[in-house]
């Protein structure tokens, strides 16, 4: 009877542990942007893709490319 009691009990510590990843996941993009201050200059940096952003101008930091603001 007791060891059928701790297999039930450590059961459902998997199970939450498994219910906590899974919604650490899937609210894991909350803190996507990140905004940047170097002296005068302010970045806002998207984790995410790897774009900066500044002054209505972007430029993706691992290919280079950069991109005016569609209007």
């Amino acid at each position: 009877m007791q060891s059928a009691v701790d297999a039930v009990f450590k059961l459902g510590l998997l199970v939450l542990l498994a219910l906590f990843l899974y919604l650490y996941h899937e609210l894991g993009d909350v803190g996507r942007y990140g905004y940047v201050r170097d002296g005068e200059l302010e970045y806002v940096v998207d984790s995410k893709t790897g774009i900066v952003y500044q002054g209505g101008y972007s430029m993706n930091h691992l290919t280079g490319q950069e991109g005016k603001p569609k209007k």
